[in-house]
């Protein structure tokens, strides 16, 4: 963790169809130019919420980035904006970056031809199926671990949309049919090709909740793709592997920003 002289957070919310957003934005206390500053929009994986990014947040606005990274509605039990599990799906939370993205837009401390998104796991998903409608919202792309295989696990969990239940428990969490319907439908590999910008996949080659596979295989759907495979990285990174994966990320964003 950078020296806390480093950076500075403060709140910052916006709403969406009357829901509030919640997020916490980070600012290098002394950045090296004046300026609006390259930013980095985090959005978290299924079931967590901002926190779990707040490490590359504090590496990044030590390193003169802003960052913002906030919660999904709905999109954990203990995130900070309003709403359910049960309303969330992957169009919500598209709608709930889109959102923020227009937050952003606002601030004056951000360069808005320089927004990067870094999304783990759903929350890279999402970016994705995002920057695929919306290919010029975003200057790069940092996706780890993201969830690509959601597609094809539903396919197989439910052989039509019809087997769907109402709400089922997805990891620990009760989400509902049109979640498990968005899902079945929406294949990200089909959006890939639509996103002019690079892309860094960060993946561990011990995910057993995501396999390498499918990270590997996107770098062909992508126009400008790579992967920076994290040796011993399991699905959630520890230890050494965070360690290599937030000087991955740093890297990456750096380079393009």
């Amino acid at each position: 963790m950078p020296a806390s002289t480093t950076y500075t957070s403060h709140e910052l919310c916006t709403s969406l169809d009357g829901r509030r957003i919640y997020g916490q934005l980070f600012l290098p206390t002394n950045p090296k130019v004046e300026g609006p500053l390259p930013t980095v929009v985090c959005a978290h994986g299924f079931g967590a919420n901002y926190l779990s990014l707040v490490p590359l947040a504090w590496e990044l606005a030590a390193r003169d980035f802003a960052v913002y990274c906030f919660d999904f509605c709905g999109g954990g039990y203990a995130a900070r904006s309003e709403g359910n599990p049960l309303q969330m799906t992957l169009l919500s939370e598209q709608d709930d970056l889109l959102a923020v993205t227009r937050l952003l837009a606002e601030q004056p401390q951000v360069d808005e031809s320089r927004l990067f998104l870094l999304g783990e796991d759903q929350g890279g998903l999402v970016g994705t199926l995002l920057s695929g409608t919306h290919p010029h919202t975003f200057a790069s792309l940092v996706l780890i671990n993201p969830a690509f295989n959601l597609h094809d696990s539903f396919r197989k969990l439910f052989p039509t949309k019809k087997n769907i239940p109402v709400s089922f428990r997805l990891h620990g969490m009760r989400v509902c049919r049109e979640y498990g319907e968005q899902a079945w439908d929406t294949n990200p590999y089909a959006y890939m090709s639509a996103y002019p910008g690079s892309v860094c996949i960060v993946h561990g080659d011990e995910d057993t909740t995501v396999p390498l596979d499918y990270a590997r295989r996107a770098t062909k759907a992508f126009p400008r793709a790579r992967v920076r495979v994290i040796h011993g990285g399991k699905h959630v990174f520890r230890g050494n592997a965070q360690r290599e994966c937030i000087d991955a990320v740093v890297e990456f964003l750096t380079l393009h920003a």
